[in-house]
């Protein structure tokens, strides 16, 4: 998958969550525990406040399908998702780790979503 593949709302929450990725491994935390983000509740919370419930969590969905997150699900909500390696492959293919460059990124596309 590309990322010119997935919507603005999807490259701009998989831009969020790789920035969190990489503030995490800068803090020293473990690669696994780096790609953990909890469920579509944290993530809603922590990262996507100004996004609707429903809408988060079909991002997520619109992702996961993507093979750039995995996701246990159960009663219908996303209860634990982590980045995929494949999420991260892509992402250190198109921005090589520069925290800044995904944040401009993620600036550009933010910008697009109405």
């Amino acid at each position: 998958m590309k990322l010119d593949e997935l919507t603005n709302d999807a490259r701009y929450l998989l831009s969020q969550m790789y920035k969190e990725y990489l503030q995490n491994r800068s803090k020293g935390k473990n690669k696994r525990d780096a790609m953990a983000f909890g469920s579509e509740f944290e993530i809603h919370d922590n990262i996507m406040p100004e996004w609707s419930q429903a809408d988060t969590r079909e991002t997520i969905n619109e992702l996961s399908r993507g093979n750039l997150l995995d996701v246990g699900f159960g009663s219908d909500k996303a209860l634990y998702v982590s980045l995929s390696t494949n999420a991260i492959v892509l992402m250190e293919r198109k921005f090589k780790d520069q925290l800044k460059d995904v944040i401009d990124y993620a600036t550009k596309i933010k910008s697009l979503i109405i």
